[in-house]
Parts: structure tokens; sequence; C-alpha cells
């Protein structure tokens, strides 16, 4: 081999075996609308579409401004109008007890949907504003700032958790939590109630079927099942001596009360009149016969 064409390969392997700064990015960002910029250590840039995301790096999006990024792991995150976002430390190692993804927001409002470092251990997905620390446990959620300035955090999927320094509240999919100061502890804004579900009628009726999230399903009317008569009550066929209700065998199966549903009316007797006793008739006797 031409030892120039041998140094040429040499060149080439080595280019592959030594990592890319595309491989060191947290993220790439796939969509772009309106005035996005990024800012890396000091130098403030406009962000296209394909640009890189790594470590450190802030994303702040103009008043008709959106992003969506997508992160090594999988993991979208969508930004609002007027936010701004940091990547604060994100490590995709394949390993949970060096991934990482710490995130912050500033101001504005974002979408998140967690990726493999978040599955790997929740433990490791942590987003951080001014006010709360929102946790997940391998789900789906949203945060934003309100016109008041107050932090809102809502749960798509799975659950998520918003931590105070007065404490943590949970939240499962559907429930939302407004942070009124770091001091005290997430108050609900939209909550599932834990109520036990009545037991289901029957047959159903209109409004009592529910499904298992205690939301109600489509309405279904199920008809009766009809079971033959038994003797002393009534059914669909004649039972017992006295036919059930209006018309032979009633309406509904028979059971303890004689004629289906409706019992008939009690048979009355005309009372017997008393008795009186009777003496036969005497016969008048003739006077005796007198001869002279």
């Amino acid at each position: 081999m031409n030892p120039r064409h041998r140094f040429a390969r040499l060149c080439l392997w080595l280019a592959c075996a030594l990592p890319l700064p595309a491989l060191a990015a947290a993220g790439l960002v796939q969509f772009v609308a309106g005035e996005v910029q990024m800012r890396r250590s000091d130098l403030l840039s406009a962000v296209a579409r394909g640009a890189l995301l790594e470590s450190g790096d802030t994303v702040l999006t103009g008043a008709t401004g959106r992003a969506q990024i997508r992160f090594t792991d999988g993991g979208l995150v969508a930004l609002y109008p007027d936010s701004q976002f940091t990547v604060t430390r994100y490590v995709d190692a394949g390993d949970a007890a060096q991934d990482s993804f710490a995130v912050g927001l500033l101001r504005g409002g974002m979408r998140a949907i967690t990726g493999l470092i978040g599955k790997r251990n929740p433990a490791n997905y942590q987003l951080t504003t001014p006010t709360a620390v929102v946790g997940i446990r391998g789900s789906a959620f949203r945060a934003f700032f309100n016109a008041q300035g107050l932090l809102e955090v809502g749960g798509e999927a799975d659950e998520i958790e918003v931590c105070t320094q007065a404490g943590c509240v949970g939240l499962r999919v559907g429930e939302s939590v407004l942070v009124l100061s770091p001091e005290r502890l997430p108050v609900y804004t939209n909550t599932h109630a834990l109520l036990p579900l009545p037991e289901p009628g029957w047959p159903y009726g209109a409004g009592e079927q529910l499904r298992s999230d205690g939301s109600q399903a489509a309405v279904v009317v199920t008809p009766v099942p009809s079971q033959p008569g038994t003797p002393g009550g009534g059914g669909t066929t004649p039972g017992g001596r006295n036919p059930g209700g209006t018309t032979p065998g009633g309406t509904t199966p028979g059971g303890a009360t004689p004629g289906g549903s409706v019992p008939p009316p009690p048979v009355r007797t005309p009372p017997t009149p008393p008795t009186t006793p009777t003496t036969p008739p005497t016969t008048p006797t003739r006077p005796p016969i007198r001869t002279p």
C-alpha cells in the first residue's frame, strides 16, 4: 500500500475515533418561530432551526417567539413566547448514577416530555424556577408564569411533584397547582377527588355508568333478564294459582311476593249469615171420638 494512502487512512480512523463537538451537545433546536435567541457565555445570537444546544446555554424567546428542543435522550421541551430557559447541567451518560437533566425557567412558560434520563432515574430530572422546583416520575408536564407573575404547574402524564421551602405536593394527570411564594406550599387549582365509586344498580339507568377514573361513560340501558316463573309467583308464564299483575305472568320475575311486581288484591268472601235453629211444625191433634 502506498505510504501516502496509509497515512490518509490513519488520519480518517483517528477522526472517527475522537469525539466530535456535536456529540457533546445536549440537544437540537428542531423548530423556531418568531424571535428566538441563544446566549452562550457572553455571546447573544439568533437561533435557527438545527442549532445545537449545550450545557450552560440560555434560550430566550420574544413576544411572538416559540422554540422546540429535542434532547439527546429523546426528551422534548417546547418554549412559549417571552420565555427564558437555561440548560443548567445536562449529562446523558446512559447510566442512572451519572445522568443529569437540570434546567431552569426564569420567565415565560414551557411544556416538557421527559426522555430516557427521567425514565432511568426520575431523581436526575429537575426544573428550577425562582419560587419552586419541579420533579417528575417519568412523565409530561407544563409550567408557566401567569399574568400576575405566579408560577402555575400542571401534570399531563403519570405524576410530578412541586416543591417549595414549605414542602412538596404531588400532582396526577389533569391536576395543577399555583405557587404563591417560596415559603408556602403550592395551592391546588384543579384536583381529582378520591371518592369511592357507587355500586351500579340493576338495571343500569341513565347517568349511572362511570369509568374507573370517575368520568361519566356512555349511557346504556340494559334490559332486565327474564326468568321462568315458580309456583306461588308470577313470571313470564303464569306461576302458582294466581296469575301475576294485570296480565298472566306479571312484568318481572316472581319472587317472594306472589303475582310479580304488583301483588293481587286480596279475595274477600261475603260473610255467611248466622243460622237460627228451626223447630219442626206441630201437627194439630184431633179430639178423641166418643161413642154413645
